[in-house]
This record gives C-alpha cells, structure tokens and sequence, in this order.
C-alpha cells in the first residue's frame, strides 16, 4: 500500500470495509485516470455533480467566468443574480406553462424541505 492510501485509511471515514483506495490522478469526459495510467468509465459521475463529464472545457469556462464575479452567494431567492434568474427564465420558457417559478437549492436534502413546504402550502395543510 502506498502512502497515499494509507493517508486515505488512516484519516478519512471510510464507507465500505474494503475501499477500492482507487488514486484518482485526472478525469476527462466519462472517464476517471489512476496514478498508474489505468482509465476507468465512470459510472458514479461524481455522485450526480458530474453528469455532463470530467474537465468539460464549456463547462470549466462558464465557471471560471462565474467565479471572476463572484463564487456563490446564495439559492433562495433572496439576492437577484443574473446567471440564476437567467437559468429560471429558460427553464419557464421550455416547461409546460404551469410550470412557470424555479426554486434552486443546493443538495437533496433542501429541495426535499422545498417540496414538502409547497405541497404544505398548496394544500393548506399543517401536516404532511
């Protein structure tokens, strides 16, 4: 075991008894590169956060572009920002009409409370 791996064991939690202790040097497209050379198709895609491939160069740009503004501030609907309302608009213009308001979070667990806070108050209901 290199030293990298036993890093990896020693100090970061650990999800399965034997981790695969896979040593990620790059990753291009669908594809994930060990420090040995050995090319993996990646079919965890970054837990979702990756979905439209490793060091996708329009994708790098949009964020490098993005962060000489500023990085992010926040998903509420509390500060007007143009790359997000932008995104709210062309989603409104390509859904079906009642589909009209975008409410952006940042993990599963917010867009489930968002989801149960509408239904609550599209029902009037106090309880789910």
């Amino acid at each position: 075991m290199n030293n990298a791996n036993e890093i990896f064991k020693k100090y970061q939690a650990q999800t399965f008894n034997n981790p695969s202790c896979l040593e990620v040097k790059s990753a291009t497209g669908s594809y994930i590169t060990d420090t040995k050379g050995k090319r993996y198709l990646d079919f965890v895609a970054g837990v979702s956060a990756c979905t439209l491939g490793h060091s996708n160069p329009i994708i790098t740009k949009a964020i490098t572009e993005q962060l000489k503004h500023y990085s992010h501030v926040m998903v509420y609907g509390e500060y007007v920002q143009s790359p997000q309302y932008k995104l709210a608009k062309l989603l409104a213009e390509n859904l079906p009409n009642n589909l009209h308001t975008t409410y952006f979070t940042n993990s599963g667990a917010e867009a489930i409370e968002g989801a149960m806070k509408l239904a609550k108050r599209a029902t009037g209901r106090v309880e789910i």
